[in-house]
């Protein structure tokens, strides 16, 4: 279900990884290329194992059936497909990135924040976006975030298997120690940024494994 070739552009430096707790993962990723725009998702199903795994293919069947380039439509449609599928009581969280002509639009469907690296102040903004899981309210609408994406700006989004991965004293590592990480090595490439961000988890759990999946997307801006 994830992506063999990450798109490659002038525009777009882009990496993502997904390290599964069980055999069967229930993150997501995936990026889709529109002309000159990119599409950046990272998703979240309910649980672990086969089940999840079928929310993963419905949703990237979803996407790929989608013809829009409107965020909110995207998530509507998804939300729509995924409540009229019915596999019970399971959900999909997503985070949506929509990148072109120097800026990006964001929607999330549960999902936690989104880091954003802005090279002009060189600071690390945290933007939590706060809707439902897909596949919850039928009629639900979804804010969309519109925000400048300039030379030398990453974007970072993450499953909650990240933040929330435990060490030997049960300690959570926390969004904090993340969006440190993410501002400390903006200036690398995105394949750097994201095995910084995969370090940081695995010294931390210091050999426990991990009890969720944690998934990382980073796409960084290298033109104007």
């Amino acid at each position: 279900m994830l992506p063999k070739v990450f798109p490659s552009s002038k525009q777009f430096d882009v990496s993502a990884g997904l390290v599964t707790s069980t055999e069967i993962g229930g993150d997501y990723y995936d990026f889709f290329e529109n002309k000159n725009s990119l599409y950046a998702v990272c998703g979240d199903a309910t649980g672990h194992g086969t089940a999840s795994g079928m929310m993963v293919s419905i949703t990237k069947a979803g996407l790929l059936g989608i013809d829009s380039k409107d965020p909110n439509l995207i998530m509507k449609t998804l939300n729509k497909i995924i409540k009229k599928v019915d596999i019970g009581r399971l959900r999909m969280s997503l985070n949506l990135a929509h990148f072109q002509n120097g800026s990006m639009k964001l929607s999330s469907a549960a999902m936690p924040p989104i880091y954003h690296f802005e090279n002009k102040n060189k600071k690390v903004d945290e933007i939590q976006i706060s809707n439902l899981p897909l596949g919850g309210l039928i009629g639900e609408d979804f804010t969309v975030l519109n925000k400048k994406f300039s030379k030398g700006d990453v974007l970072v989004m993450i499953s909650d298997g990240l933040p929330e991965a435990p060490n030997k004293d049960g300690e959570l590592l926390d969004y904090d120690a993340v969006k440190e990480c993410v501002e400390k090595n903006s200036l690398k490439s995105a394949e750097e940024i994201k095995n910084e961000l995969v370090k940081l988890s695995d010294n931390w759990m210091d050999g426990i494994h991990n009890p969720d999946d944690i998934t990382i997307v980073v796409c960084k801006k290298l033109i104007t």
